[in-house]
């Protein structure tokens, strides 16, 4: 009986010291911490600028979607699933209004918005 005892005592033990608890607030303020407000350049989500584009309106959706983008990389980094699958059926809505912003953007917007998109996935992808 003695024996049972200390074994269940030594395996509890080892459990509740092998188990590693973090906290999310962590993660948090990674993301806090990743978004930068540089003056005169614009703003930096992950390490990449968002450039300036013509229309001001243009320019606000392209924050925006940075922001989501950034937000969809910290929910899977974190394992956050709910959050995760609430953003991804959120990106399907910007897809939809990416359409839409499309026609708004001159031909030097899309070029920019094109590399904005592809630096922005390549960032996604370091992290």
């Amino acid at each position: 009986m003695k024996k049972t005892i200390l074994m269940l005592g030594a395996v509890t033990l080892i459990c509740v010291t092998a188990c590693k608890k973090e906290d999310a607030p962590k993660t948090v303020t990674a993301v806090a911490s990743e978004e930068k407000i540089v003056k005169g350049s614009g703003v930096t989500i992950d390490g990449v600028q968002v450039p300036k584009f013509s229309n001001p309106e243009v320019q606000q959706f392209a924050t925006e979607y940075a922001h989501m983008v950034s937000e969809m990389t910290a929910a899977s980094k974190a394992g956050d699933v709910a959050k995760s699958q609430e953003l991804t059926a959120k990106s399907q809505e910007w897809t939809a209004k990416n359409a839409s912003w499309s026609s708004k953007m001159t031909p030097e917007d899309s070029k920019l918005w094109t590399d904005f998109i592809t630096k922005l996935s390549e960032a996604e992808r370091e992290n």
